[in-house]
């Protein structure tokens, strides 16, 4: 019974030590791009006929990295004196003889690391680490989540920021030159210079606070942030403004053209060189900028202006300096440049409608555009009025409710559709203020709540009828909205409430999809908005859909750092590495959820993971009701995501709202993934 016992716990610590050695060689491979990966019970270096078990050894170009992997199955602490000495030792035999390995055999410099996982050292421990001969680094499963996370938002220039926390410096021949001005600012040295951004990226280093210990003053990359800013470069947009650096590790060489002009002049124009150091450039202000170039196919140069030999709390002071004085740029402004900057975007477009229907009654100088001046008593602002536009869709080549037809509002030919639209949105609304209309209800509806409201009802209108509509045509449909005005709001005191309650984007939604039920109702036309229920419902699966995947993604994570390959069917983990590689989003944006199904009901997932978040008094009775809540979700969200015009019945939407409340109790909202990303131009960085 013993030995039985015995032979269970050692297979079981052993599943965890091959786990994570499966992991580190896969990070190793997958994100760092190391080659001649090796390891394993029957791998060795030592003299001939000697043993001396490598856990994992990688190169590096001329780098040979050696890991010795430590793990256990629940967080503990302990104390690992006789591993540190023994590692050691076979550092020394490893130094001795892994030439004898052919593909090691022209390596120059050896690494030497321990590396655990769930196993907290003992503080003697770190100092037994930090004198050790040969040297040995220490690092726990942190390190592969961080550089995991960095190089699916960078690329291939997380490997450098992960050499140089380890001493690897670039080859000699591997330096950045560049013509700089060279001056003082106050009581530092500065150069002031351009690059291309992929050079300076293999020697720039953000020091980002990873802790609660670090007194570091970074962010943390947003990959979001950087993908809308690869975009805006790579549709030739640019930043002229200066990345900020601290010149900190390396060689800085400057050889000024002209011999004596540093004791003659206060600007000195010459030679800059940053060489011997991956980390030699740290980006004090710009970050998301340079490494937005990291994917871009864009290469054009930047400015920078890098100071030379400052400390981190001085970095941590400009950073903040220059970060505290800033202002968001106005949505307002933002909406008017579009106009003049990108006429031929859609963007551009709804800019220009908006500001030609400031010239147009009934909008006639009521709408606040920047340029025209300062704001007065205009009763719209322009931010309002286009996102209006932006989300009733009116621009849109299929917009919500046609059916797969296209939109009779769009063009490709974008004056034309300015004017379509613009005329389009004049008509409506002269139409809507016609007598009899009180006053109350004609200043809500040409105003900053009221104009996007009836802007989602244009959409569904303009669908109905299928064409450009006529004053005639809108009439059918404004006569019953202003007939709920004057039944539901009848009052200025009713109105003043309203305004009150449509400041949010969803009660603005919720108040037109009412006046919606309303129109159905007094032109007896089931027919009309067929997207009015299915949309909402579609919007709560698809925010339930990203949180399950996002769940999937932080426990499994907790696992392993490799999940996406170790804890995912092959055919599903091979599609979304494919896609998040593809379009620059993270892992767990690519399920959908049949795939989160069966990730979620893989066994060992089930067992160790998911049968105690899903199963649960507020959640699901057992895994057969999860199948199906899962199979009833789907029906919705597949056909209305593909943009089919098969509608659910309302019993299958009820069955379906009951199922999402259910998930909602047992899923956390771990990040919310309805993010608005055209909502501005990127300004800024930091």
């Amino acid at each position: 019974m013993t030995e039985n016992t015995d032979v269970t716990e050692i297979s079981t610590v052993k599943e965890f030590w091959k786990e994570f050695e499966d992991e580190v060689k896969s990070f190793l491979i997958d994100k760092l791009k190391f080659e001649d990966i090796k390891g394993g019970p029957a791998f060795h270096i030592a003299p001939a006929d000697e043993k001396n078990q490598i856990d994992v050894a990688a190169r590096w170009k001329e780098t040979l990295f050696v890991f010795q992997c430590k793990a256990a199955g629940r967080r503990t602490k302990k104390n690992l004196r006789e591993t540190i000495l023994a590692l050691e030792k076979r550092a020394r035999i490893i130094s001795e003889n892994y030439k004898t390995i052919p593909e090691y055999a022209k390596c120059q410099k050896l690494v030497f690391v321990l590396i655990t996982k769930k196993i907290e050292l003992a503080e003697p421990n770190l100092e037994l680490l930090q004198q050790s001969n040969p040297k040995i680094y220490y690092a726990d499963e942190n390190l592969l989540e961080y550089y995991s996370d960095l190089y699916d938002k960078i690329g291939e220039y997380a490997t450098y920021n992960f050499l140089s926390e380890f001493g690897v410096k670039p080859p000699e021949n591997e330096k950045l030159h560049a013509v700089a001005l060279k001056t003082r600012l106050g009581r530092y040295t500065v150069y002031s210079f351009y690059t291309r951004p992929k050079q300076l990226l293999k020697f720039a280093y953000v020091a980002r606070r990873r802790s609660k210990q670090e007194s570091f003053y970074q962010r943390m990359l947003e990959k979001s942030r950087i993908k809308n800013i690869q975009k805006f470069v790579d549709s030739g947009g640019i930043f002229p403004s200066n990345i900020i650096i601290s010149l900190r590790a390396g060689e800085i060489g400057f050889s000024p053209f002209r011999e004596g002009d540093e004791t003659k002049n206060d600007v000195v124009v010459g030679l800059l060189t940053i060489k011997n150091s991956y980390d030699a450039c740290w980006i004090v202000d710009g970050q998301h900028r340079l490494y937005a170039f990291s994917k871009s196919s864009s290469n054009y140069l930047v400015p920078c202006i890098a100071f030379d030999g400052i400390s981190i709390p001085q970095e941590r002071s400009f950073f903040l300096e220059i970060n505290k004085e800033q202002k968001p740029i106005q949505a307002d402004l933002i909406w008017d440049l579009e106009g003049e900057a990108h006429p031929d975007t859609i963007r551009g477009s709804i800019s220009n409608i908006v500001k030609k229907l400031n010239w147009e009654e009934p909008f006639l100088g009521k709408i606040y555009v920047p340029i025209s001046g300062p704001k007065k008593s205009q009763p719209i602002n322009i931010a309002a009025f286009c996102n209006g536009i932006v989300n009733a869709k009116i621009t849109s080549r299929i917009s919500p409710n046609l059916r797969g037809r296209e939109n009779p509002l769009f063009s490709e030919d974008h004056r034309k559709m300015v004017n379509k639209v613009a005329g389009t949105i004049q008509t409506y609304f002269s139409v809507l203020i016609e007598e009899p209309i009180n006053q109350d209800h004609e200043e809500f509806i040409i105003g900053n709540a009221g104009t996007p409201i009836l802007l989602y009802l244009l959409e569904p209108i303009v669908s109905r009828i299928g064409y450009r509509p006529s004053m005639s045509d809108f009439r059918r449909y404004c006569i019953p909205i202003k007939k709920f005005f004057r039944e539901f709001y009848p009052s200025s005191e009713s109105m003043r409430k309203l305004r009150n309650e449509t400041t949010s984007e969803g009660n603005r939604k919720f108040i037109a999809r009412e006046i919606g039920t309303y129109i159905r109702k007094e032109n007896k036309d089931k027919e009309f908005w067929p997207a009015m229920e299915k949309s909402e419902i579609l919007s709560e699966i698809i925010l339930m859909e990203r949180r399950i995947g996002k769940l999937i993604s932080v426990k499994l994570s907790e696992i392993t750092t490799n999940w996406a390959k170790q804890r995912i069917p092959d055919d599903i983990s091979k599609y979304i590495i494919k896609k998040a590689e593809k379009d620059g989003t993270e892992l767990d944006e690519n399920f959908d959820l049949g795939e989160e199904l069966k990730v979620i009901l893989r066994r060992d997932n089930w067992e160790e993971v998911f049968k105690n978040i899903f199963i649960t008094k507020e959640g699901f009775k057992d895994e057969s009701e999860l199948t199906l809540a899962f199979r009833y979700i789907k029906d919705i969200r597949d056909p209305q995501s593909h943009g089919k015009s098969v509608l659910p019945s309302r019993e299958h939407i009820d069955m379906c709202n009951i199922y999402l409340t259910k998930f909602s109790r047992v899923v956390p909202e771990i990040t919310n993934y309805l993010e608005n990303e055209s909502s501005q131009i990127p300004n800024e960085d930091n």
